[in-house]
């Protein structure tokens, strides 16, 4: 017979179990042990009680960041950031195209080296990101 308490095998009709000293009842006779069932989650003393949180790759911050500028931050999960370097970007090529004409293309210069600028900047935040998730666990963001 196991014990419920301690999941100790205790003789065949005994009424406590002789580790703990739990009553025993004739109807657990034919349990399994509890180490064999499902197991509650037990950490261990001193590790954090968070589920791991995904690392993102920094190679596909980049192809969205390389696709259309604010995506790579958006799948990042800096939603604001991404968002306004959407904006930024769309006023940049306007503004690039109502000069362009005035300065001989130069005006278009800007929207370039904005958008390496924020393609650069989303694969250093994936590293950034990986590298707090791996540290604390969660996101620094």
């Amino acid at each position: 017979m196991f014990c419920p308490n301690c999941g100790k095998d205790s003789a065949p009709g005994a009424k406590f179990c002789e580790s703990c000293g739990t009553a025993l009842g004739s109807e657990q006779s034919n349990q399994t042990p509890p180490a064999y069932g499902p197991q509650p989650y037990q950490q261990p003393y001193g590790q954090p009680m968070y589920a791991p949180m995904p690392l993102k790759n920094a190679g596909i911050a980049a192809v969205l960041a390389f696709l259309w500028a604010g995506l790579g931050h958006i799948y990042l999960g800096q939603i604001g950031t991404g968002i306004l370097y959407m904006i930024v970007y769309i006023v940049l090529w306007a503004v690039g195209i109502a000069v362009a004409f005035f300065t001989f293309g130069i005006g278009l210069i800007i929207p370039f080296i904005f958008w390496i600028w924020q393609l650069y900047d989303a694969y250093k935040k994936a590293n950034e990101y990986n590298a707090a998730v791996q540290q604390t666990g969660r996101a620094p963001w």
